[in-house]
């Protein structure tokens, strides 16, 4: 699978696909975001205290973990479509539902549903995009997918500064379900998506492999190579289970890319959370307007990241510890210094190089 995905040319079946999965990130991105801008509103009109707020990131948390987990397994016995397709489904439907929330507890709720779907996505739909493409343009494309989720983060920050006040938060809420209802109504247009041909191929189901194969030659303009190497179902059949990630050859490098993630994770969204209150009553800014610039910053980032990814300049590990490095540096700066300029330098900073390191490990993890 690996020889013949690699042996075609990058075209318009990998592009249908980029905007499906981008297209979906981006979604992702507006619904995860939200959160950072909704404190101030949701206190003042149900009447939270300190500790009732952060009610909402935890449990989202938790059922984002679920979601994740349950979609995982599922993407590896029935395919990659029914989890992505239904992380989909669960931002749109109930990412509007919770612009109607009665009550805090319900709005908890509904948040926690959409959620479950942001799991489901962020299971498999880096996996989905990556099992079709050649492995010379998978760092750069996968870099393509954050920067949509970038840019996601970019709208979501513009809306929050943008939206009147008394248009209440539920107009924000609301407007940041229409990217997934986007996608869905574009899925028909953009093309069905396509079982992974790697997925079909352990499946033991060789002829539905090299369909989807043949259809991707035959938009991409490709000449199919050597189909007649794909071994037989026989040969190939094979069923995994989650503790073979815990086996001799593999422990070192899933205990290695779990510590990774949680650290990456913990810094993200430890700095995300802190942020707006912090730029707001130590550096004086608009807390919203602060965040959006930010967002901004990491666009940059991305783009770097994009060139240095590939084999041919830094390659994934290289790159990985030179963004790391950079993200503690700008942090440890930021944490050294008083003057508020220098610090809103060293925060963008930090978003340059911390959002790019996403894109790596969505890279770097499924190839491992």
């Amino acid at each position: 699978i690996e020889d013949v995905l690699s042996a075609m040319k990058l075209g318009a079946f990998h592009w249908r696909m980029l905007a499906l999965v981008g297209g979906g990130y981006f979604a992702v991105c507006a619904e995860m975001m939200l959160f950072i801008f909704l404190s101030e509103p949701l206190s003042e009109e149900w009447g939270l205290s300190s500790l009732d707020y952060p009610w909402l990131p935890f449990c989202t948390g938790i059922t984002s973990i679920i979601g994740g987990y349950i979609s995982g397994v599922c993407s590896d016995k029935y395919g990659r479509q029914p989890p992505f397709v239904t992380g989909i489904v669960c931002l749109a439907v109930f990412g509007v539902a919770s612009a109607f929330a009665t009550s805090f507890p319900m709005f908890v709720i509904l948040r926690c549903a959409v959620t479950v779907g942001i799991g489901a996505f962020e299971a498999t739909g880096f996996v989905l995009l990556l099992e079709f493409l050649p492995r010379d343009h998978r760092g750069s494309i996968m870099v393509v997918v954050t920067l949509c989720g970038a840019l996601g983060a970019v709208l979501v920050a513009g809306l929050a500064w943008v939206i009147p006040p008394d248009w209440s938060w539920r107009c924000l809420v609301a407007v940041c379900s229409a990217p997934a209802f986007v996608l869905l109504a574009a899925m028909w247009p953009l093309g069905r998506l396509s079982e992974s041909p790697r997925f079909l191929m352990v499946k033991g189901r060789r002829e539905e492999a090299v369909k989807v194969l043949n259809r991707i030659a035959l938009q991409d303009y490709s000449d199919l190579a050597c189909p007649e190497i794909l071994p037989s179902p026989k040969n190939c059949l094979w069923q995994s289970q989650i503790a073979d990630l815990f086996s001799p050859e593999l422990r070192g490098r899933t205990l290695t890319f779990t510590m990774i993630w949680f650290l990456e994770a913990t810094g993200y969204w430890g700095v995300t959370a802190y942020l707006p209150a912090y730029m707001s009553t130590q550096l004086g800014a608009h807390a919203r307007l602060s965040l959006f610039s930010v967002f901004i910053g990491e666009l940059p980032g991305i783009l770097l990241a994009m060139l240095l990814v590939e084999r041919g300049m830094l390659g994934r590990i290289r790159t990985l510890r030179f963004f790391s490095a950079m993200t503690a540096v700008s942090l440890l700066v930021f944490a050294a210094i008083s003057h508020a300029a220098a610090q809103a330098s060293m925060i963008i900073l930090c978003y340059f190089s911390m959002v790019p390191i996403y894109s790596i490990l969505n890279t770097y993890t499924p190839e491992a």
